[in-house]
């Protein structure tokens, strides 16, 4: 099912995103005893990781944090996902290591990615591994996680982490593939500024198949979560 939500105020939707990300995970707990969600970097989610931080009831000693793509530079360098994660959510909650799934840095790439797939593999499921929950944003090319459009990737059908490094940068990224995305029980795209509206307009409105955020799904629910200003061109 397709939800699409418009909030004039970020703090509302930081607050509708915290009581959507808590109905998921407790319900995945109460049947699974555990909880898997994938979370993505860029500057839109952070004030939601921090709120999202303060939520210390929580269960975390039962929720696993897994990273939906990653720049393969230091995790202490801004450009990596994982530091703006860990600045912003993972180290003010004291969260456990061992429920934190890093990308090995210390291997080679290749290697780093099968490792990686393993270990989704090994928490989820062999043959479908399948998320509770997966946060995505959206570019202004109408890229998502490190899926951009036009890129060799998209036509991955096997894999479920995968190679997705651009020519024009000097360092090589990983990322989720759609046969991994789109088994997720829910996805949240989370989209913020009038420079998005455009892009949403394209995806929501014109159906362009060409746009990698176009062709994720979930297996439950898909949720468009917009501000005014993304929301622009959408009549809601």
């Amino acid at each position: 099912m397709r939800t699409i939500k418009m909030f004039d105020d970020i703090e509302d939707m930081n607050f509708y995103l915290i009581d959507l990300f808590t109905h998921i995970t407790t319900k995945a707990i109460e049947k699974n005893d555990k909880a898997y969600i994938a979370l993505s970097g860029g500057k839109t989610p952070l004030s939601f990781y921090q709120i999202l931080s303060k939520q210390k009831h929580l269960n975390w000693d039962k929720i696993h944090i897994f990273f939906v793509d990653e720049r393969m530079v230091s995790n202490l360098d801004e450009k990596s996902n994982i530091y703006q994660i860990d600045k912003f959510l993972i180290k003010p909650l004291n969260l456990k290591k061992e429920n934190i799934h890093y990308i090995n840095k210390d291997i080679d790439i290749l290697d780093a990615i099968e490792e990686y797939e393993l270990d989704i593999k090994s928490f989820l499921h062999v043959e479908k591994p399948s998320f509770d929950l997966i946060l995505l944003g959206i570019g202004e090319d109408g890229h998502t996680a490190s899926l951009f459009p036009n890129a060799d990737v998209l036509k991955e059908e096997d894999k479920f982490v995968v190679l997705a490094s651009k020519k024009d940068e000097d360092f090589d990224r990983v990322s989720f593939s759609y046969p991994l995305l789109n088994l997720a029980k829910n996805v949240i795209f989370l989209t913020l500024g009038e420079s998005k509206a455009n892009i949403i307009k394209k995806i929501l409105l014109d159906k362009d198949r060409s746009l990698p955020a176009f062709r994720v799904n979930a297996q439950d629910n898909l949720y468009y979560i917009l501000d005014k200003k993304a929301a622009k061109f959408i009549d809601l």
